[in-house]
């Protein structure tokens, strides 16, 4: 096992004396390039974790690509569900969600993973190189130049976000 499964496994406490339970954390960065059929190679430590069917998706501010595994997307779309449907605005955002939402994807004998043409055309454009990166909970596939300019957007931020993560720390104690 490398260091990066070690380091983003965690397991639960038991709770009324079941197992533990395993929680998959995504972490780290790779940059890929799509081929001219719009296959990306997933990076092994992602693909094991993400299992051999998974969701795509896309991310919740619709500007990257999200591949889910089965359990947590189960768990977006009960946070969906409970959003309501009577809500014109959720429905007509829901509605755009589910129509760039593939279940069932596989990886190929060489780990690449096909992103279906509609989902790539929206949120990638016409970008073939990509980060792959780890979300917590899925891995995020965004277009470089849109993780470029989003790390420089953080970097302007960061002295205000450490002064309210220090914040929120102070509060905690």
């Amino acid at each position: 096992m490398d260091d990066q499964q070690t380091n983003d496994s965690r397991k639960s406490a038991p709770e009324d004396g079941q197992k533990p339970q395993k929680t998959t954390r995504f972490i780290g960065s790779y940059n890929h390039s799509l081929d001219n059929k719009g296959r990306l190679v997933i990076p092994q430590g992602f693909r094991e974790k993400l299992g051999n069917s998974f969701c795509i998706a896309p991310s919740f501010d619709f500007k990257s690509i999200a591949l889910y595994p089965p359990a947590m997307w189960e768990k977006r779309n009960e946070a969906y569900e409970r959003l309501g449907t009577l809500n014109p605005a959720v429905n007509r955002y829901l509605e755009q969600f589910y129509a760039l939402s593939y279940d069932g994807q596989s990886f190929d004998g060489q780990g690449r993973v096909l992103l279906p043409g509609n989902i790539r055309s929206r949120i990638l454009k016409d970008d073939r190189d990509v980060e792959i990166t780890g979300a917590n909970d899925h891995v995020r596939v965004v277009a470089e130049k849109i993780s470029d300019s989003s790390w420089e957007s953080f970097n302007d931020e960061l002295p205000a976000l450490l002064d309210m993560i220090a914040g929120l720390e102070n509060r905690a104690e």
